[in-house]
């Protein structure tokens, strides 16, 4: 067994007291200390990762003797770290970095600029390229790339890298800090063990793991936010270069050209950029004699959510490498009988000239390939540093004249909203990633259509507006068996009679229709003066009518439900109607909240900051109610972690939802009802991980054995005692499987010829008189992404029969993105209500909070937990 040098604390204060004791007299002497200096380990070595922590304490430590490099912060972390990263250059530019930053910015939002004054700048400027690592932590070797590159650049003396400072600035990011301290902290003591290379039993991010990549569309993390700040609205880079470490086996890295489709809505100029670059990768490591270089498959750019994906549209040629891994930073030797039948022949192709031929695969070899990578970028930067700054501006104005001459020509946002706080979160998001948004100043008419004064606009006379139309209009996905041209690289193209090709990730993903936002587009110019705002606001909170008897509140606003729950934590009273009624002339619908039992001074202030609506009345509404109780709420956390969790968790939290976080050990004990009211158990890759979990030998004993029986009998009795389950997305099988729900997955068994859709939006029918549904239209959209399509079983008990909550309609049903077998789907139900004993379970077949985005669907998870509190309901 190796020795576990993470345990010998003498060792580690002999090296620390060596380091410290180098580091004094390097500064004193000006000299930049190497990272094994101040580690106590090189980069790369066997059975060591560095932190974040100590990434960034020797990064200072480099800034603290070097004019070539700087730090700055962009804010806090998930979990509270100081978000720290590095511009490097060389000392001149560094002096000048605010000029250099104005260029960029003037070149990428091109406005005001000739293009004299265009070639002028992009000949004055340097391009700014941004390189980050460890956006997925468990992806080990980028994030410890940067500190090396960090060093060698920092130190360099050879004319290749004095020419790359002199031409070109680095932008250096660590994209998950909390990640790289949680990998390395499970990681090291773990060395020596038989979970070495275990993998981490909870998320590398506290909200989204491996979706932190799948974030960008919205921007709803932290992090995502403040990259996307640093990118859109701060550097302006010509090119962010994004690291990541699955290589297709047995290659050693991947590199573009990217495999197909390709997302329609980029500048042409982008993909042949993200070429060359790409190509460059691939001859400097056969050029180094690193073999493995691999191109053209796997990794398709259609989702535009990704951190690159998202940024081409904003005309920045995003660039992505997988490495290979093992696992963290252990060794594995490789022989060609563990390489797939297709590649144990060493066969030469035109996208992978020299395949790698086994041995040893180590951290440091890892690293060695992320270098190689990251210098091409920059090399390239400087050979075309010119090219890709004014490339930058054409792009734009390309963009810019696109739309002046065709449509859309704009984006109208409707003063009618079903949700006015939906609207408000998806153009923050917009705000957020660089898009101009503004404010009508006078009445106007568009298309035939009257819109008052201060309806919001989207122009698309602005550089980035591809980004905006990548998001809103719908998706065709393209059936990729009709165009073998564009992906098979041979002599003459077959055509394939298998089953469809789906994406890599989401198919459609058209934000408007996830928001629940009513949107149009302009199909001729807009003739109105307009305004910009910098913080667009649709909804402010607002409280008519009069009376302290109580307050109604709108059950079709999200924010409802956080009122709602500020409301109970502070001792006040909420019920809901069951049916609609009138009041003074109005109508409102069944699931009307009525809270009561604070001061009037107190609503006014949930209301305002809330941004909600509430209806005053003098007295309560002579109607039949259901009491809101505070919720005994708890969601299940497997050890075997879900990205899915993390987006509840974080959905929750952001509508004031308290919860308990359930394992399996605390539901295995039982006793459940005497605590909650409501388990929700999250979207998960199978029902099978969440009842056996990881097996025995492979994680430490407390994070084996998933929920067991025992956990799924304790559940049952939860349920039959009068609490409620909520299964989300594909965990609803588990209801069907272990509880009895009465019904079956008519897709479960459906083989990708007869039914298809790795995530797709589309059109669902509402029961809007169900408790779930309450404050949903009739129909609207959903996301479906691999979940479960329910084939209600009839029961004679009465009283006791399943309730299909909402379904899919015959026909019409893709909305964007795209679907095999549709026919399967009509008329079955998308989410339903089952008794067990005296309690119920609710099935979700669609995602209702997918990643975050599907605002539109969020009150459909809140309503079911407001109902399954509800005593009597």
């Amino acid at each position: 067994m190796k020795q576990n040098i993470y345990q010998k604390t003498g060792f580690l204060r002999l090296s620390l007291f060596i380091c410290l004791l180098v580091f004094s007299q390097t500064a004193r002497a000006g000299v930049i200390p190497k990272p094994e200096e101040i580690l106590g380990f090189k980069i790369g070595d066997d059975y060591h990762l560095a932190t974040y922590d100590q990434a960034i304490d020797y990064l200072r430590k480099v800034a603290s003797v070097s004019d070539r490099i700087r730090l700055f912060s962009i804010g806090p972390t998930s979990c509270g770290l100081d978000m720290i990263y590095a511009v490097i250059s060389s000392a001149e530019n560094m002096a000048e970095l605010d000029r250099y930053k104005d260029i960029a910015r003037r070149l990428s939002l091109v406005k005001g600029l000739s293009p004299a004054e265009a070639e002028k700048l992009a000949a004055e400027g340097k391009p700014v390229v941004w390189i980050d690592g460890g956006l997925h932590s468990s992806e080990c070797a980028p994030a410890q790339h940067n500190i090396q590159l960090a060093y060698n650049l920092v130190s360099a003396s050879d004319e290749k890298t004095l020419r790359i400072l002199k031409d070109v600035i680095l932008i250096l990011v660590f994209a998950n800090p909390d990640g790289m301290n949680m990998l390395a902290d499970w990681y090291h003591p773990n060395i020596g063990t038989p979970y070495e290379v275990s993998s981490m039993p909870w998320l590398y991010h506290k909200y989204a793991g491996h979706d932190n990549n799948r974030d960008a569309l919205v921007a709803n993390l932290i992090e995502t936010r403040n990259m996307a700040r640093l990118a859109n609205k701060e550097w302006f880079p010509v090119i962010i270069y994004n690291h990541h470490q699955t290589a297709p086996f047995p290659a050693r890295i991947w590199t573009p050209p990217n495999s197909e489709p390709t997302n329609p809505n980029v500048h042409p100029l982008v993909v042949r950029w993200q070429n060359l670059i790409g190509s460059a990768m691939s001859y400097a490591f056969d050029a180094e004699g690193k073999e493995g270089a691999i191109s053209r498959i796997t990794f398709d750019t259609w989702y535009p959510g990704y951190m690159t994906q998202v940024q081409d549209s904003h005309n920045i040629i995003s660039i992505l490498t997988e490495t290979a891994l093992y696992r963290y930073a252990t060794p594995y030797f490789y022989t060609v009988r563990d390489f797939p039948r297709e590649y144990s022949e060493l066969t030469m192709s035109a996208f992978y000239p020299s395949p790698w031929r086994g041995g040893w695969w180590r951290l440091r070899d890892a690293v060695d390939y992320c270098l190689t990578a990251s210098m091409s970028v920059l090399d390239v930067a400087s050979r075309y540093k010119k090219e890709l700054l004014h490339n930058k501006y054409m792009m734009g104005s390309d963009v810019i004249e696109r739309f002046k001459r065709e449509p859309p020509y704009a984006w109208i946002i409707a003063p009618q909203q079903v949700d006015p706080g939906a609207v408000d979160n998806l153009l923050d998001s917009l705000n957020m990633l660089g898009i101009e948004i503004h404010r009508a100043e006078e009445d106007f008419t568009a298309d035939g259509v009257s819109y008052p004064r201060g309806t919001y606009i989207i122009p698309m006379a602005q550089p980035f507006a591809l980004f905006v139309k990548n998001v809103f209009e719908e998706q065709k996905y393209p059936d990729l068996r009709k165009y073998p041209d564009l992906w098979q690289g041979i002599v003459s193209p077959i055509k394939f009679e298998g089953s469809p090709f789906e994406a890599y990730d989401m198919m459609g993903w058209t934000l408007p229709y996830q928001f629940g936002v009513k949107i149009t587009s302009a199909g001729s110019p807009l003739e109105v003066k307009t305004s910009r705002v910098e913080k667009a606001v649709f909804a402010e909170g607002e409280i008519t009518g009069r009376g302290g008897a109580g307050w109604l509140l709108d059950p079709s606003m999200n924010a409802s439900a956080a009122a709602v729950n500020r409301v109970l934590k502070n001792g006040g009273k909420a019920a809901r109607t069951t049916k609609n009624f009138d009041l003074r002339g109005k109508t409102y619908p069944a699931g009307t909240f009525i809270v009561s039992g604070l001061q009037a001074g107190a609503i006014d202030k949930i209301v305002r900051e809330l941004r909600i609506k509430a209806t005053a009345v003098a007295e309560t509404p002579n109607i039949q109610t259901m009491p809101v109780l505070k919720p005994r709420l708890a969601v299940y956390q497997s050890w075997v972690p879900s990205e899915a969790e993390g987006w509840l968790r974080l959905t929750l939290e952001r509508y004031e939802f308290e919860y308990k976080t359930l394992h399996d050990a605390e539901i295995r004990a039982g006793s459940l009802r005497q605590s909650f009211d409501v388990i929700i158990l999250p979207d998960h890759y199978s029902a099978d991980l969440l009842v056996n979990g990881h097996e025995k030998g492979t994680m430490p004993p407390q994070y084996v054995g998933g929920l067991g029986k025992a956990g799924i009998d304790n559940l049952r009795s939860f349920a039959q005692a009068g609490g409620t389950l909520i299964f989300l997305n594909k965990t609803s099988d588990l209801a069907l499987e272990s509880f009895a729900a009465p019904a079956r997955n008519v897709i479960k068994k459906a083989k990708p010829e007869e039914f298809s859709c790795s995530g797709s939006i589309f059109r669902l029918e509402f029961d809007v008189s169900h408790p779930v549904a309450y404050g949903m239209p009739e129909s609207a959209p959903a996301v479906f992404a691999s979940g479960c399509v329910f084939d209600i079983h009839p029961s004679f008990e009465p009283g006791k029969a399943a309730r299909s909550i909402a379904k899919f309609p015959s026909g019409n049903l893709l909305m964007s993105g795209w679907v095999n077998g549709e026919k399967l789907l009509y008329q079955k139900s998308a989410v339903m209500e089952a008794s067990l004993g005296q309690g119920r379970l609710i099935l979700f077949g669609i995602s209702p909070i997918f990643r975050g985005m599907s605002v539109g669907t969020f009150k459909l998870l809140f309503n079911s937990i407001f109902y399954g509190a509800s005593p009597g309901s």
